[in-house]
């Protein structure tokens, strides 16, 4: 399909891939003290996070409200587990799999870890007993001098995959299809 043929649908997860795959691939120019290498790791992991709230919100058309009598507590990590639970079950099977501790805010489960990784590179900066970090593999996580660490090599694999997941679900169902710019840019 063309460019000038594609729906919205596709053509937004076209973006959205393109855009995670530019920032995962980008590196330091010549000249710089660390030519050659990945820099733009954080970046990569927010445009993901970003990415995955947004299609979260899609497959909750919307939803859950922000304001108003049903005000969900957390819409933003309601729509953020959403997309993980529908299209990265991956993630959420290796996260159980090896038993996280309690995130510092005394959450459990890979979902949280995970929204706690987008928390902090959004609204500041990740706790100091984490790290993240490219590690050759699948894994979605690895330990790093006592630390847990969230492999952006895996993040960004899981999350395309996901994407396919998601398009496999836009297609199945007409009305999350027709629904999707609405949602995608409801408040």
């Amino acid at each position: 399909m063309t460019e000038a043929r594609e729906d919205p649908v596709e053509r937004t997860l076209r973006w959205m891939t393109e855009t995670v795959e530019g920032a995962y691939n980008a590196r330091h120019p010549q000249g710089h003290p660390k030519a050659g290498t990945h820099c733009v790791n954080s970046g990569t992991c927010i445009l993901v996070f970003c990415y995955i709230n947004a299609l979260g919100k899609v497959l909750l058309t919307g939803g859950p409200p922000k304001r108003g009598p049903s005000r969900h507590p957390r819409p933003d990590f309601a729509r953020f587990q959403e997309f993980l639970r529908l299209c990265m079950g991956d993630f959420l099977r290796e996260s159980s799999a090896k038993g996280l501790p309690p995130t510092p805010r005394g959450h459990t489960g890979g979902d949280e870890w995970l929204y706690e990784f987008r928390c902090g590179f959004v609204h500041g900066y990740p706790s100091a007993k984490v790290a993240w970090g490219r590690r050759r593999g699948n894994k979605y996580w690895s330990d790093y001098q006592g630390r847990l660490m969230l492999n952006i090599d895996g993040l960004v694999r899981g999350f395309l995959r996901g994407i396919d997941e998601f398009r496999k679900l836009v297609a199945a169902d007409a009305e999350l299809r027709s629904k999707f710019t609405k949602s995608i840019v409801a408040e």
